[in-house]
């Protein structure tokens, strides 16, 4: 009974906040929407990222933020302007190790610190990269 109410109390903790996800996503509702392939057109094949980890970004994150992501630019700060460690569930870091090995079959774990990245940009280049050192490695 103790573990329950304790679990309870430490709830709102790792729960998302959800005043700020509705914050930031009537921030961005003055931006046009772009579907999966627009944003990836527009931002991403420029850059040479594979359209897989851009499609990925796109659907994953929005999934584990609850933002509006069809409004998400590669230039958003993820903490000061997105709100990351505030709109996400604590644990959110594991759900993306977990879908991006099951998607491409790459282990993030030791490899990803959401801190050390400031942009949507930057967090995109990196899950490109990680990728990329997959299908360049010799067999």
């Amino acid at each position: 009974m103790k573990n329950f109410f304790q679990s309870l109390r430490s709830y709102p903790d790792l729960s998302p906040d959800l005043r700020m996800r509705r914050r930031v996503n009537r921030e961005l509702r003055d931006r046009p929407a772009l579907s999966v392939d627009e944003w990836y057109v527009r931002f991403w094949q420029p850059l040479g990222v594979s359209r897989q980890v851009a499609e990925f970004v796109y659907t994953q994150i929005a999934t584990y933020t609850g933002l509006d992501f069809t409004r998400i630019r590669p230039s958003d700060h993820l903490h000061d302007d997105l709100h990351l460690a505030l709109v996400c569930w604590f644990d959110w870091e594991f759900s993306l190790y977990e879908d991006f090995f099951e998607r491409f079959g790459v282990d993030l774990s030791d490899r990803f610190d959401p801190d050390l990245y400031i942009t949507v940009q930057e967090l995109v280049l990196f899950l490109n990269q990680q990728l990329l050192s997959i299908t360049l490695e010799p067999d």
